[in-house]
């Protein structure tokens, strides 16, 4: 069995890396900080108020151990093998971080700090000299080096920082002891991996995630044995976290309980901000969002205290893979994460679940909060007009789609909250909107062959205008019913304009060819373009007073029976 990599991790303060000697490998670009960079580091460093053994993050810090054959190559002129292995005491290749490493230098040296870190980079020739004398540095020298340019812009600007801040001894105190970098030590990383590893780190490829993070500190601190059996549990704790980020990953599953967050590098980061937020207020919560590794710290704490915290991890997921696999809690909290105007979290649907003992008062509970989504009380819902609360109409025809598949249980059908969230939709008419003169209504029929326009084309040839009245009404929603709950029904934005202001006959046989061509059509639109809410009816090339009625009456029944406990 292979060796399971061990990666250490740990929160390293400014001041643990002094002495220390960092290696820039020739592959990484030189120091390219702007101005503005440097200017929000000192800023952001400056107003943090350090409280309760609080600390400033400095983000991930990815280094690698030299190796000795791989120093004894950076330093030729080392006398012996013993001396290539005392110059490599404290010495760390930098995959990833090298700019702030670089910044902080740069502060530490204007503020006097004579026992810094050094810094030594393979190919860029008189770097380490010229940090080391930066203070000393004028303007011309920096000329004609780019790297050297941009080190001397940055010292400057952090000159003119502290000419404006009379308490330096307060700011290095507080960069020496209360600002921390997460230190992230990769292991014995061969050549490739490592290079692999860099470039996806810098070209956006994958993110130094939480995630990443967490599973780092769980192998980390997995057991206190050594050889065999300790690699086994390593092993075993990433195989599950492979799997658990496979399953999240997954489309039906991430859209789901995701809502319309777009995937991560890292799914598997959801779990574990859960696991978090579960445990904060709503102020608290807001702070979180703010810190990007907020959720590190947090398992990282909480792991010195929990041996016993990946069955946790474990448990959290089993609870979200258990809503999953029911047909009615899937289209219940797939429903609430998709609403318009939704304030309710992941985490508040958690702690709902853990209020309840059962599935059956969990159920409830979830359609109580789906009942302040639609205006229910007093059956107000079947009032609600586009034009006047259009998140509330988008939200009782989306529940409507729940409804009506929650209601045959013996089938347990899904809605597709992958492709809902994977597209953009629009609120239909059903009916379009009736022209407002003579002339524009005689140019949207004169080309259509249809013979149920014959008798409006003879009424409006001979200007008859009670008959063309009578023809209107059976064409065009009136001004009233155009924007109401009979007229209305969702699509995607994409099949929304593709049948634009199409005939009622005409936008169901455009939504056919949709539907052949593979596009999610909510069967709830479906059906009322089958007129499938419509008894016995009357005729299928537009939408009536009957057919509205219907309609209506239909969404009426189907909501009230949804809500009904059983």
């Amino acid at each position: 069995m292979p060796k399971q990599q061990e990666n250490k991790i740990k929160e390293t303060a400014v001041a643990e890396l002094l002495g220390m000697n960092f290696f820039i490998p020739g592959y990484q670009r030189g120091y390219r900080w702007t101005e503005q960079q440097v200017k929000d580091l000192l800023n952001d460093i400056n107003e943090f108020e350090p409280e309760n053994n609080s600390w400033y993050c400095l983000q991930p810090l990815v280094v690698k151990r030299l190796k000795e054959d791989t120093f004894k190559r950076i330093k030729e002129e080392a006398a012996s093998l013993e001396e290539v292995k005392n110059l490599l005491k404290g010495r760390w290749e930098v995959i990833d971080g090298q700019q702030r490493l670089t910044t902080i230098y740069l502060i530490l040296a204007y503020l006097g700090e004579t026992y810094k870190y050094t810094i030594e980079y393979e190919t860029r020739e008189g770097s380490e000299g010229f940090l080391k004398d930066i203070s000393k540095k004028i303007e011309d020298e920096a000329k004609g080096n780019i790297d050297f340019f941009y080190m001397h812009k940055a010292y400057k600007t952090i000159e003119k920082f502290f000419d404006e801040k009379k308490n330096q001894e307060d700011f290095k105190n507080k960069l020496l002891n209360n600002v921390k970098f997460i230190w992230y030590d990769v292991g014995d990383l061969d050549e490739e991996k490592k290079h692999n590893l860099f470039s996806n780190l810098n070209s956006g490829k994958i993110a130094l995630t939480n995630a990443e993070l967490i599973k780092a500190l769980f192998l980390n601190k997995v057991g206190t044995e050594k050889g065999s059996e300790r690699e086994i549990q390593q092993r075993l704790i990433a195989e599950e976290f492979d799997q658990m980020e496979r399953a999240i990953r997954q489309d039906d599953f991430w859209y789901f309980v995701a809502g319309n967050q777009e995937k991560p590098s890292s799914c598997i980061n959801l779990l574990f901000d859960l696991m978090l937020e579960t445990e904060l207020d709503e102020e608290k919560k807001e702070s979180h969002k703010k810190e990007p590794f907020s959720t590190f710290f947090y398992f990282n704490d909480k792991l010195k205290k929990e041996s016993d915290l990946w069955d946790e991890v474990q448990k959290v997921f089993h609870v979200l893979e258990g809503w999953f696999s029911d047909f009615e809690l899937y289209n219940l909290i797939g429903y609430l994460r998709a609403v318009k105007d939704n304030t309710l979290s992941l985490s508040d649907l958690y702690k709902l679940y853990a209020e309840n003992k059962d599935i059956t008062g969990f159920k409830t509970a979830l359609k109580d909060r789906c009942k302040k989504t639609v205006k229910y009380e007093n059956n107000n819902f079947l009032e609600l007009r586009y034009d006047e609360e259009k998140n509330q109409v988008f939200n009782l025809l989306l529940l409507f789609n729940i409804a009506t598949l929650n209601a045959n249980s013996q089938e347990k059908n899904r809605f597709s909250f992958a492709d809902f969230h994977k597209n953009k939709w629009d609120v239909e008419h059903i009916s379009p909107q009736n022209p407002k003169d003579n002339e524009e209504l005689k140019k949207i029929i004169e080309d259509r062959q249809n013979p149920i326009f014959t008798a409006l084309k003879n009424a409006l040839s001979q200007n008859n205008e009670k008959e063309i009245e009578s023809e209107r009404e059976k064409f065009f929603a009136t001004d009233e019913s155009l924007m109401s709950i009979e007229n209305l029904t969702l699509l995607t934005s994409h099949d929304n304009r593709g049948i634009g202001n199409k005939f009622f006959s005409e936008k169901r046989n455009k939504l056919k060819e949709y539907f052949q061509k593979g596009s999610f059509i909510p069967t709830c639109s479906m059906n009322v373009f089958m007129k499938f809410y419509s008894e016995n009816p009357r005729q299928m090339d537009f939408w009536d007073e009957k057919d509205r009625q219907s309609y209506k009456e239909a969404i009426k029944q189907k909501i009230k029976s949804f809500f009904v406990d059983k």
